[in-house]
């Protein structure tokens, strides 16, 4: 009886250090795969805006982050707020400070219209 629960944890060990060397050896083997890389084309980025935001929302900042002109007209800016306001909400998981932008663009852009 003894002998035989001896042997069942022999077995047991074995097992499990079967079981690790080969979890290492298939981590290692896929360490060594070089997966090709993705490269994106430098043409298709030409359309976003590559920089920061500026201290002060300036017309052409507010104009770039909601995708329309500084002369379009206060519908198409409400449009391109929503749509943008929608993607980017924090409940949604969007981050609060885009989302902070994005209302700061619009009250720019509809504050230059009434002025």
């Amino acid at each position: 009886r003894a002998n035989l629960d001896m042997t069942s944890l022999v077995i047991a060990g074995l097992g499990i250090a079967a079981t690790a060397v080969a979890a290492r050896f298939a981590v290692q083997t896929f360490k060594r795969v070089n997966l090709p890389s993705v490269r994106i084309p430098k043409d298709l980025l030409t359309g976003y805006y590559r920089g920061g935001f500026e201290t002060k929302m300036n017309r052409r900042e507010a104009s770039l982050i909601l995708g329309v002109s500084s002369s379009s007209n206060p519908q198409r800016v409400r449009d391109a707020y929503l749509r943008l306001a929608r993607i980017n909400h924090p409940d949604q998981g969007g981050s609060p400070y885009l989302a902070q932008k994005i209302g700061e663009a619009k009250q720019c852009l509809d504050s230059k219209k009434n002025n």
